[in-house]
């Protein structure tokens, strides 16, 4: 019978609020979440407009104080030029307990990236083994845990006890935790900082695809995405680009995905395949013919035709933003 153990989230109590100086407060190197300088501006705009609503929380390390919670809170004040922000005792007792509070109120900010939210969900994961490595698959049997499937044992009480206890304590799908971890392992380190910053970042779906391809092909997949100008806006045409040297056309990628969906429909044949696979050859035949045609249209007869389909290629530029 596998054991499960329920973590504790530690209880944040109330202490009293000071207003202590920034340069007393030490800044952790190894923080659950980077500055995002953009974030930090902002953050300063709204605090002198409105106040500070959550004071930063530090503890007492070496008789320094350390912050725990509000890096971006911490950088808009200096961003102020205030010299002093208010700030309440953790009741974190170790690094770890320090982190968890870090993350418990990281992860209940609307303002969190997806990419953000995976790390600190993989900071819990991490923290929880360490506050219980009974909790943890052992010996032999997690050596055959497949790197690519984090749920290998579903029962196992490493992935089973931390999500469905994280669950319990910030309201997300015990599903939604083991696939943000999956994600952030599965992304190389140099994919997580090329995504920092950018449009990927709160790109969960995307996120997810990148992820499940090789490292090597994640370099190629950011490269073409992060190119100047992009040779790609999203996640497939990336991947169909380094499949086939080029973006499928909107017709194409109607028919891959149905394609997809009839051969994956219970009972589908080789039959049902090969004529999918046929009807796919047609069409990619009829698309290269009238590429072909198009090509050979003198400048004026081009004119013609594009007035014929005006709005339908307005469209079209559209959907693939274009214009």
């Amino acid at each position: 019978m596998t054991a499960h153990v329920n973590i504790t989230i530690p209880e944040f109590r109330v202490t009293p609020v000071e207003d202590v100086k920034l340069s007393d407060i030490d800044i952790p190197e190894n923080r659950a979440r980077d500055l995002d300088a953009a974030w930090a501006e902002a953050l300063s705009l709204m605090i002198a407009a409105h106040g500070l609503i959550n004071p930063v929380t530090v503890r007492i390390v070496d008789d320094r104080k350390r912050l725990v919670t509000g890096l971006h809170r911490h950088a808009a004040f200096s961003l102020l030029g205030w010299d002093t922000i208010p700030t309440r005792i953790s009741a974190a007792a170790s690094d770890d307990d320090a982190r968890m509070e870090e993350v418990i109120e990281n992860l209940g900010r609307h303002e969190l990236k997806a990419l953000d939210r995976f790390h600190h969900l993989y900071e819990m994961k991490k923290v929880y083994e360490r506050l219980y490595p009974q909790a943890k698959n052992g010996g032999d049997r997690k050596s055959k845990i497949r790197t690519q499937e984090l749920r290998s044992d579903p029962e196992g009480a490493e992935i089973f006890g931390f999500a469905a206890a994280t669950a319990e304590k910030i309201g997300m799908s015990r599903r939604s935790i083991e696939l943000a971890v999956k994600i952030w392992t599965e992304l190389s380190e140099a994919s997580r900082k090329r995504c920092a910053g950018t449009w990927l970042a709160d790109h969960q779906a995307g996120l997810k695809q990148l992820a499940e391809q090789s490292h090597s092909d994640q370099i190629k997949v950011l490269d073409i995405l992060f190119a100047q100008p992009p040779k790609a806006t999203n996640l497939p045409d990336a991947l169909a680009i380094i499949t086939n040297g080029r973006a499928l056309t909107h017709t194409e990628r109607k028919v891959a995905a149905v394609n997809k969906t009839l051969k994956s429909l219970p009972g589908a044949n080789d039959i049902v395949a090969a004529q999918v696979d046929a009807r796919i050859a047609e069409l990619q035949k009829s698309i290269a013919t009238m590429s072909k045609f198009l090509g050979g249209l003198k400048d004026d007869e081009l004119d013609n035709v594009i007035i014929e389909h005006e709005d339908r290629i307005i469209a079209s530029l559209q959907r693939r933003g274009r214009i």
